[in-house]
Order: structure tokens, then sequence, then C-alpha cells
């Protein structure tokens, strides 16, 4: 619990301005289609809280400071409609903030693609954003049940050493990355087949020695020859110390409500925190 009186504070304009450039004119509810500004210019959309602004309001974080209320990682845009909805009584405990965060995720992950699409004609893309590095990694810790995590230097050094890798490697390797993650962890596997992975995805050997070369070159993974002949298998690298940090991002994401793309893309491993 903070110090400080509760006291609703409005959202600064650059926050507002964040909002809707990342909302796409849309409710950030899934498979709700309504526009927040209508085409007279009419304003049909409402902020929410995803943790209330006051006390006695729904999932209010006694936590939280004012600011962090206020916070764009605390709001969404959504329609007049899914505004009540969410902050019903009755129906808080299916829009619980973990839930909320991650369609906001999800949502607002789309136009932040599309904007990162748009700086890749242009621009470094792996200059664009600047991580946020983990302080404590006391909120990985709580999900995924690992508590020798917490404020532990040498894990907190190996997060911020990986990212400090992950931040220089190109956007479609990235993508790459998690997706050869996401089947070994669907698998239970710490490598996968050259062949299946080739299967997989529908690439040539071309495309993925061209995957798998950037990788190396940034500390993150390579091709290994196996113990059977011409058997070859493709590998995430652990970090130090620690596990494969690919598949820990997407147990995290899945457990805590995280966007994958938040860390992927967004560099904002502040979340691994409270």
């Amino acid at each position: 619990m903070t110090d400080e009186d509760v006291k609703r504070l409005d959202p600064t304009p650059s926050t507002i301005k964040k909002l809707f450039a990342y909302s796409g004119n849309q409710c950030a509810i899934p498979d709700c289609r309504e526009f927040l500004v209508d085409e007279t210019g009419a304003m049909l959309g409402k902020i929410a809280h995803i943790h209330a602004a006051e006390k006695g309001g729904p999932r209010f974080d006694e936590n939280m400071d004012n600011e962090a209320r206020r916070h764009f990682d605390n709001l969404m845009l959504v329609c007049g409609k899914h505004h009540d909805i969410i902050d019903y009584p009755e129906n808080i405990e299916t829009y619980k903030p973990e839930v909320l965060r991650k369609y906001k995720a999800e949502h607002e992950g789309r136009f932040r693609r599309a904007e990162r699409q748009l700086i890749e004609q242009v621009a470094d893309t792996t200059q664009a954003t600047q991580p946020s590095y983990p302080k404590t990694m006391r909120r990985i810790g709580e999900v995924l049940g690992v508590s020798e995590m917490v404020e532990h230097e040498e894990e907190i050094e190996g997060i911020r050493s990986f990212v400090d890798r992950l931040k220089e490697l190109p956007l479609e390797q990235r993508g790459f990355a998690i997706k050869v993650a996401t089947r070994m962890r669907r698998q239970n596997a710490e490598k996968l087949l050259v062949e299946d992975v080739k299967g997989a995805f529908q690439i040539g050997d071309r495309k993925l020695q061209h995957h798998m070369r950037l990788l190396e070159h940034h500390g993150l993974g390579s091709i290994n020859e196996g113990h059977n002949f011409r058997e070859y298998f493709v590998e995430l690298w652990d970090r130090e110390p620690g596990e494969n940090p690919w598949i820990e991002m997407l147990e995290f994401c899945d457990s805590a409500g995280v966007s994958i793309d938040t860390l992927v893309y967004e560099l904002d491993f502040s979340q691994y925190d409270d």
C-alpha cells in the first residue's frame, strides 16, 4: 500500500494520444466492432481503467500509486457499452485485471505491428525501441512459481544480457524464434529436427540457414549436428544462468495475460517486475 492519499488523476494528453494511436478506432474488447469515433467526429468511446482510479471502484489495487493508475499501461479504449459491462459488479470476475491486460495487449499489438512495418521502410528497426529491464523479477517469479528468481542478481543480469542481444536481432528473426519456441514448448522438446522446422513453417534450406545464421551471430541459437548420420537440429540457446528464455517468455505471457509482442518487439521486460 502506498502512503499517498488516493486521488483520481486524469490521463495526460500524451497518454490519450497514445491510446488512440494504438486503438485503430475500435473497441479493445475481442469481437467488438464498435468505432470509438464515428464519421461525424462524435466521440463514442471511453477510457477504461484496468485497476480503478478510486477506492471502491472495479479492480482497485491499493498497492498502486495515483500516477500508476492513470498510466498508459492501466488504461484501454473501449466502446461505451463495454465500458459499462466490464465495470458492472456482477461482471468483475469475468473481467479480471489479467483478462483486460490481455485484451489490451492483443488489440494494441495489431496496430503496433503496423507501426513497426512503417518504421521498417525508413529506419533500423532494432533501434526503434529501447528496452526496459527488470529490476526485481518479482512478477515472473510469482507467475512461474520460481521464488529463487526474485531479486536474484545473477538471474536479473542473465535477463539483461539476453535482452541486450535480443534488441539487436532483426524483427523477422525475432518472430521466427518465437514460432520455433512455441513448437518446442508444445512438443516439450529442447531442440527440433531441421526437417521438422522446414516442414512446419514451409521454408527451404536457404531461408532456414538465413534465420539461424543471424540467431547465431547474436548469440541466441544455432543449427547443431546430432548423433546420427546427417542429423541436424535447430536449437535456441539457454540464457546464463537459466533456461530457454524464449520458452520462459511464452510461459510468462500465457500465465500473466501479457502479449508476447510486449516482450519480443516492445522489449518491455519491466513486465517481469511487480
